[in-house]
């Protein structure tokens, strides 16, 4: 699955297919005649539109609800656009920050271009809007040409942003004006300098989104920091002001100025020489991330990211149970984020003959507490010295504080006098290519000041110290970016800066005799409060306490594995981490940059890992609170933002919400937490059968379209089709998952006439289910399960949620082509003979697909290719996106992911103890040969829905002894791994009878004896 589509899940926008009459190039529409514009919006959203009484035009008033949603305004309005053009819309509104889209869309309806304004808030009075081609992305469609040519229908559309609320938005006028292309080549600038002015004309008025200049180094190379004054003019002879620079130290200075047109440029820099003036276009310098980029790569490696320097950059998660709002990132290098879009803490090290230390120069590695805790660090290595940063979190996840250290150690023979430098930077770890819900890169700082012995950041709260630095300087944008401006910069005492790109270096002067250390201790509020006095003994302290709290949280289930399996067992701990710190409060999330948001497939596949390591209150938490945003229709929106409910139909998210609520009954929820859930779930399957009879049609039983009879209508719930939604299998599996559950809920809470109404609903479509899947075959020529019943393509990994959770029985010959085809795939990937672009490991469900099909030798070939690919390793995470190239720049979602570490939890647990409906456990399906000849091989604690479960595989001198301790309801069974001859099995002297390679416990508790033949 692409995380690309995300995109569209999250703003998606319903299409409209109004009459109207064609329109011409320039005025496109007055707004005057309200007939040819129609409202409409999303579940429980309010739109209508009425006349703009102020000005002309007309005003789409919206109301969002208490829900995520959208209202349009939208006509059929036939557009034939040139390559050139630019766009003028003229708007007012009231209302809050929200998302403002101007829509176009194509004849067919699936293709769509928009302009966007994020968080934009409306201007009170009448304002111009202008637009040009590189301000109108394609929003999705399957369209290979993606060119913008022609469209059919134009919307203007507000999408709850940062605000939601209420208000409207008023258009009085929409243009579109054909505009002439820049020529092939620009003329030549003609620059002066004369009395300390330097003018550069550059002979055509031209686009420009920045000023790069290189200024002349100043005799002596000596440091001089000096103010100077830039003006523009678009005709050469009347200017206006553009920037004023305080504090440059001279070398390159970036003057970003998006959306800016001039054709002259004038600098006052009375006292320097004249700097080389270049004019940056407007693709060169977007955003202030571009720039920031650009600045990099004049600065000495090291001085900034290597984000910004064109390399990718790997991160993971510091925070709190259920904190996510108020985490913390820590890079692969050391930088610590100050808070989700927070600014940075980096270090770096001067020694005394001037050299500086950053992560560009060490050897740089990580670590967690305990090899699995998640409490980072990073390890620097130089020549004689060693850096080790470390980073934790505690306290309440509503105001929690992170807790930062930095030894340095002197590693030589001799004393060492060294200074520790500690820069607050304007940017986030989370990088610049990171684009969804948290953008990532720049961040603002805005004002600081140095006050009692604490560095106070506006916005933010003091970053407090165990030991008072020896200096601390400050310095705006103006001053540069590098580490060496920095350090030369003014004592703090206040500062503001115009630009929000301040920085700040805190400094210890320390003499380190041969061998010994010095360690700083940091305390950030990770939520604006006020933090006391802190101490090394008190940082010290703090970090073993959070270290003792996760070592019991995540020691609920023990796993017993051989030494060279121990990863298994530590990175099921982490991933378990992962899904606690990533929620906020009972919402389970993804991630907490990206996909700050809580989505029903991720929850509920989240809440059965949780369930089976003993975190039964934090599923339950969570289902019920996500029950309290379901639509009163009985429709289960996909997620859930801030904002509120979101109303993109995804159809497997029904199915989704009723194995949710059955889980927790599973695994020992009350009466009353099934009362409650009960009047939502007749609903949730009355809205669910409603959709797959609206596919039980006389069309759908026509030559060429048999094979979507009685399916799930299409959506884009599987991300890999938000081109156009399509009839996901994914859907219809989950779909089935729902009414097994219906069923057993129903039957939980005495509703007898319910569960045999949604059995036979259940057998109905079970049957029309396989029909479809074995007709997909012959319609599209293929052998193995499509993953779409209209594109029949190939999607394994979302084919293993047939074998886990829903156990469907179908096809079986399509099923073994299915994973056959994919065990194929994936060895020529893994050997490097089949070239691949990224993969999201979400394929971690085929780890327990291959258990499930009784081949555990191809379960951990999978696993041991997934670890190969955990960034860092000893990290033991995943990014929802891997790249075969590790420093190639891509989106990768969040780091780690969430809902990845749930799929890896769930298939490692298979392979210890696999449930099989109706009420078979089986021990063993994943158990390789080789781990049969350690001594102890076992599991403690591991919840089911029959129970408790423990056992322990101990190696005796004639062969092996089973232990259950712990009654089980329902069967148990051992699978004994393939290639190892079996055992004479004995249970209280009296012989037990394998059947293929499985043996039924006769009762439990039990001790078997399992003598080797």
């Amino acid at each position: 699955m692409s995380p690309w589509p995300v995109l569209r899940r999250v703003l998606a926008v319903g299409l409209l297919a109004l009459a109207g009459p064609a329109c011409a190039q320039g005025l496109l529409d007055d707004f005057r005649d309200a007939q040819r514009w129609h409202a409409s919006a999303s579940d429980q959203v309010q739109a209508r539109i009425e006349r703009d009484r102020r000005g002309g035009g007309l005003c789409l008033h919206y109301d969002f609800g208490g829900v995520s949603g959208y209202a349009v305004m939208g006509r059929e309005l036939p557009i034939d656009w040139p390559a050139h053009y630019e766009i003028r819309a003229v708007v007012h509104g009231t209302g809050g920050a929200n998302d403002v889209q101007i829509k176009f869309v194509d004849a067919s309806g699936d293709n769509v271009w928009w302009v966007r304004r994020p968080d934009a808030v409306l201007p009170a009075g009448a304002t111009p809007w202008r637009f040009r081609p590189r301000h109108v992305e394609f929003a999705w469609g399957p369209a290979a040409d993606r060119t913008l040519r022609q469209t059919r229908h134009v919307e203007f559309v507000v999408a709850s942003g940062r605000d939601g609320g209420r208000g409207r938005l008023c258009v009085q006028r929409l243009a579109l004006e054909p505009r002439a292309a820049d020529p092939a080549v620009w003329p030549e600038a003609i620059a002066g300098t004369r009395a300390g002015v330097t003018t550069v004309d550059f002979q055509a008025l031209r686009e420009l989104s920045g000023l790069a200049l290189q200024w002349p180094a100043a005799a002596g190379n000596a440091r001089q920091r000096f103010n100077y004054h830039v003006e523009t003019s678009a005709d050469g002879v009347r200017y206006t002001p553009l920037r004023t620079v305080r504090g440059s130290d001279g070398g390159f200075d970036a003057i970003h100025a998006p959306e800016h047109e001039a054709r002259t440029v004038r600098i006052h820099h009375v006292g320097r020489a004249a700097p080389q003036v270049r004019l940056v276009p407007p693709h060169e310098w977007p955003t202030v991330n571009a720039v920031l980029s650009a600045l990099a790569r004049e600065a000495p490696r090291g001085d900034l990211p290597r984000a910004f320097l064109g390399e990718q950059s790997y991160w993971t998660l510091v925070g709190v149970d259920g904190g996510a709002e108020h985490s913390a990132l820590v890079d692969e290098d050391g930088a610590i984020e100050w808070g989700r879009g927070g600014p940075s803490l980096a270090p770096a090290i001067r020694r005394a003959d001037g050299r500086r230390i950053t992560w560009a120069q060490a050897q740089v590695s990580q670590t967690l507490r305990d090899g699995e805790l998640p409490l980072p660090a990073v390890h620097w290595r130089h020549e004689d010295l060693q850096l080790d940063i470390e980073a934790a979190a505690d306290g309440p996840r509503s105001a929690p504080r992170l807790l930062a250290r930095y030894t340095l150690r002197n590693t030589g023979r001799e004393a060492q006098a060294l200074a520790l430098e500690l820069a607050l930077r304007p940017w986030q770890v989370n990088p610049p290519q990171q684009f969804l819900a948290t953008p990532g890169g720049a961040s603002p700082i805005d004002g600081l000041r140095w006050r009692r012995g604490e560095l106070q950041v506006a916005g933010r709260g003091a970053v407090r110290t165990t030991a008072a630095p020896g200096e601390v300087r400050a310095q705006g944008y103006d001053g540069g970016l590098s580490l060496d401006a920095l350090a030369s910069a003014p004592v703090l005492t206040q500062l503001r800066d115009d630009r929000r790109l301040a920085s700040a270096m805190l400094r210890w002067h320390l003499v380190l005799p041969p061998g010994a250390s010095r360690t700083v201790g940091v305390v950030l509020p990770l939520a604006g409060q006020r933090l006391g006095p802190v101490d090394d003994r008190g940082i010290a302290n703090a970090f073993d306490a959070v270290a003792a709290a996760w070592r019991e949280r995540l020691g609920r289930v023990a796993l017993q594995l051989p030494r060279d399996a121990q990863p298994l067992a530590q990175t099921l701990r982490t991933s378990l981490a992962h899904l606690l710190i990533s929620r906020e409060g009972p919402a389970l999330r993804p991630g907490t940059r990206s996909y700050g948001r809580s989505w029903i497939r991720d929850g509920a596949m989240m809440v059965a890992a949780l369930v089976r390591l003993g975190e039964f209150d934090v599923a339950r938490e969570f289902v019920d609170w996500y029950a309290g945003h379901l639509y009163a229709s009985g429709k289960v929106p996909c997620c859930v933002s801030p904002r509120g409910a979101d109303p993109v139909v995804e159809n497997d998210s029904h199915g989704q919400y009723l194995y949710a609520v059955a889980e927790l009954l599973r695994f020992g929820a009350d009466a009353a937490f099934a009362a409650r859930h009960w009047p939502h779930l007749q609903r949730v399957v009355a809205w669910m059968e409603a959709q797959r009879q609206s596919e039980r049609t006389a069309r759908n039983r026509e030559p060429g379209r048999e094979h979507l009879y009685g399916l799930m209508p299409p959506s884009i719930s599987h991300e890999g089709y938000s081109d156009k939604a399509a009839y996901s299998y994914w859907d219809d599996f989950w779909t089935l998952r729902g009414y097994k559950d219906a069923v057993f809920v129903a039957g939980r809470v005495g509703g007898d006439a319910q569960a045999r109404r949604w059995a036979a609903w259940r057998d109905e479509f079970a049957v029309e289910l396989n029909a479809s899947i074995e007709a997909t075959a012959r319609v599209h020529r293929i052998d193995h399960i499509a993953g779409a019943a209209d594109r029949g393509d190939f999607d394994a990994t979302s084919t293993t949620i047939a074998l886990s959770p829903v156990q469907a029985a179908v096809p079986p010959a399509l099923l073994r082509a299915t994973f056959e085809r994919y065990w194929r795939e994936s060895v020529a990937r893994a050997e490097g003979t089949r070239p691949w672009r990224d993969y999201t490991p979400y394929e971690l469900r085929a780890v327990g697909a291959f258990a499930r099909l009784g081949q555990p030798e191809r379960a951990h070939a999978m696993l041991d290719f997934f670890f190969r690919h955990q960034r860092p390793a000893a990290w033991r995470q995943w990014a929802e996106v891997v790249l075969p190239d590790a420093r190639e720049v891509r989106f990768l979602g969040d780091m780690p992911h969430a809902w990845v570490s749930s799929d890896y939890l769930r298939s490692v647990l298979e392979l210890l103890a696999m449930e099989v409906e109706p009420d078979r456990l089986v021990i063993g399906a994943g158990w390789r040969a080789a781990w049969l000849a350690e001594p102890v091989l076992g599991v403690q604690g591991l919840r089911t829905p029959q129970g408790r479960l423990d056992y322990r595989l101990e190696r005796q001198p004639a062969g092996w002894r089973l232990d259950v301790p712990v009654p089980i309801a329902g069967t148990v069974v051992l699978r004994w791994p393939d290639g190892v001859p079996l055992p004479r099995a004995r249970a209280a002297g009296q012989p037990l009878d394998w059947r293929q390679r499985e043996l039924v416990l006769p009762t439990t508790p039990i001790r078997i004896d399992l003598d080797a033949p």
